[in-house]
Order: structure tokens, then sequence, then C-alpha cells
């Protein structure tokens, strides 16, 4: 689990107001859905690439705090998470590269939660049709297993060739923005994205070839849902953004 071990006091690098931020005893990232674009939805630990927003207006990242020591307990402030609506903002106002980047990486995610509650929607229907027609075909296997042990009766399991579709998805023109300028960020060494999430900007894109020369870069140490899926993806030819389980 996620353990809290008291607060660091910070102080912001424009016009050095003072923020705290937690200090973690121990940090656990399950979440309730992961997405192949890196959100995690329902998370015990924050789902932000470091961007805050100061008091004086100016944008920052957390680690370009400066540390001003440590503390049980303080009444000193969080620094305020950036608003969906001032993502925009804080990309054409980025002091640095660095603050652009981690503007852009929240803003793709942003951009997609749209078509997360059109998927979770879609999905959520099919499994109930089903899991209808299960039942209904079933309906004496169940009613025998209930005669014989009350308590008990034939459990659902969902069949193996049941369905498994979900909407299409179509780039905005401020989705597709965003992803060309994440990938043109790439080339600068210092902003070099991980070999999944540049294939996973690819694919969103529809290119699919780049997609899958920058998966065979990522090194395929360990088990790696992400990894897979996505690389199967590039294979369908599908652009969508996908939930799976860690």
């Amino acid at each position: 689990m996620t353990s809290i071990a008291g607060y660091n006091l910070n102080a912001a690098p424009c016009c050095g107001a003072h923020f705290r931020s937690l200090q973690y005893r121990s940090i656990n990232f399950m979440a309730e859905e992961h997405w192949t674009d890196g959100y995690r939805h329902r998370t015990l630990m924050p789902n932000d690439h470091g961007l805050r927003r100061c008091q004086c207006g100016a944008f920052f990242l957390m680690n370009e705090l400066k540390d001003l020591g440590e503390t049980e307990d303080t009444e000193t402030p969080f620094a305020d998470k950036v608003k969906p609506e001032d993502l925009p903002h804080a990309i054409d106002k980025a002091r640095s590269l660095a603050i652009e980047h981690a503007a852009r990486l929240t803003y793709w995610q942003e951009l997609n939660h749209p078509y997360r509650e059109l998927y979770r929607a879609h999905r959520a229907a099919e499994e109930a049709a089903t899991q209808a027609a299960w039942l209904a075909q079933n309906a004496e296997r169940r009613s025998w297993w209930q005669k014989l042990l009350p308590k008990k009766a034939a459990t659902y399991v969902r069949p193996d060739d049941s369905p498994f579709t979900y909407p299409p998805f179509v780039l905005s023109d401020a989705q597709r923005d965003n992803l060309q300028a994440l990938l043109r960020m790439h080339e600068h060494e210092e902003h070099r994205l991980d070999g999944v999430i540049c294939a996973e900007l690819h694919r969103e894109l529809g290119q699919f070839d780049q997609a899958s020369e920058a998966i065979k870069d990522q090194k395929q140490d360990g088990p790696n849902q992400s990894r897979r899926l996505i690389a199967n993806l590039i294979q369908q030819r599908e652009t969508a953004p996908m939930r799976f389980k860690m």
C-alpha cells in the first residue's frame, strides 16, 4: 500500500512561495484501470507528470522545487495541479522544454478522456449482453444446481468466444497536433520518451511502421502487459487507446 511518512517543505522556483509535498514511506502503483497512453484511473499514486501552477500564476515542475526541510505536520498548502482547461496555456507559456513536455503528456491523456467514457459504456453494454445470453442459455443448468445445492448455482464465466469490440477512435486536430509535437520533442536527447510510449504516440497517429520500429527498441525484460498489448494493436493496425489489467 501507499503510506505517508510526513511532508517535505519546498519553495517555488518562480516567486519563492512555500508549498508542502508528501513524503512517502511506501508506494503502490495499483489502479482500477490502466491504459496504453499511460493513464491510470483511480490510482493509489498521483497520475500526473509533476506539473503544477504557483499562486503567482507561473507553471513549474515538482522536481524544480527548492528543498526547505521535512516536517511531520504543517499548514503549508500543496501546490495546485493544473486544471485541464489551463493545459494549452501551460504549453504556450512554458519557460522550458521540460515544462512543455510534462504539459503535453498530461494534455495527451486529458484529450483521450472523452474516448475512455465511450469505451467504458460500450464495453459495459457488450459484457451485459454477453452475460444475459449466457444466463438464458444456461437457465436449465442453473435451476438444476439450485435444486441440488440451494446455496450454489452454475456461475457465469465469460465464454472464450465472446465478442470484444470498442467504439471507433477519431483524432481531433488538437490531439493530432499535440501527438506530433511530442514526437518532435522526442528528438531532443533530454526529452527522449520510453520506447513503449513513443510507439503508442505513433500508433494513435496511425503511423504503424514507425510504431513498430519504436517498440522493437524497447527492452523486453520481465512481464510488460502494456508493451505486449501495444505490439498486438500495431499488428492489427488499430489506433484506439486501450484499457488493460496489470
